[in-house]
């Protein structure tokens, strides 16, 4: 997949990529009701795709709380185009 078709963005912890292929054809948004709903509301539909709605510095400086619900819904709701990828310790 090339750039102009995967977004991403940092968040504290990790990397959230929604390949945006899938997008237009959706038409939940669940991920984005979902970023509303559980987590701190980052997420908005631009031209028929879920694109931040604050700066990428700000998703990497807390603004993505890591809730994990836009990727679970987009999976169960939407057309599975979330995935996040969180850096765990080594225990």
């Amino acid at each position: 997949m090339n750039e102009k078709n995967t977004y991403e963005f940092n968040s504290r912890t990790g990397r959230i990529t929604i390949n945006h292929v899938e997008c237009p054809s959706c038409e939940s948004y669940a991920c984005v009701k979902a970023c509303e709903r559980y987590g701190s509301g980052i997420l908005k539909v631009e031209s028929g795709k879920p694109v931040l709605s604050i700066t990428r510095e700000e998703a990497e400086k807390g603004g993505c709380v890591e809730c994990l619900s836009c990727e679970y819904e987009c999976w169960f709701r939407g057309r599975k185009a979330i995935t996040i990828t969180l850096s765990l310790p080594v225990i």
